[in-house]
């Protein structure tokens, strides 16, 4: 089981690439923009959210590693490419116990986790414009 999770990469102007992660230290949820501190997250906003983004999740997707659980809950990323399509895109999969998975888009969950925890336009610009 894994205490870290990927949730979205991004290009910096300059060229870098900031990362995002969803990180478990004991017990507790962080989101963790690269060169920012991180930010606590709680179960009950990330229930809403899911809540409000997630979709089921077809009967036929499995899910592999790497898996956060926190609280009775599993997250996991799940990377989709459709045929026609050049780039795949990532899924944030979330399992509550005694619930049906739910998925959405992990850019999306990361826009509205940042929202929510009001890190938009921190550390000179560089945390999730847009």
């Amino acid at each position: 089981m894994s205490t870290r999770l990927l949730l979205h990469e991004r290009t910096l102007p300059g060229g870098g690439v900031e990362k995002t992660w969803l990180e478990v230290e004991r017990g507790t949820l962080f989101f963790h923009v690269e060169g920012v501190a991180k930010t606590e997250v709680s179960l009950a906003m990330l229930d809403g959210v899911m809540r409000r983004y997630g979709r089921p999740l077809a009967d036929d997707v499995s899910v592999e590693e790497p898996q956060l659980q926190v609280a009775g809950r599993a997250l996991s990323l799940l990377r989709y490419r459709p045929r026609y399509d050049v780039i795949a895109r990532d899924y944030l999969v979330y399992a509550k116990a005694g619930e049906a998975p739910t998925a959405e888009l992990a850019t999306a969950i990361t826009g509205a986790l940042a929202y929510l925890l009001g890190l938009r336009g921190e550390a000179s610009g560089s945390v999730l414009q847009g």
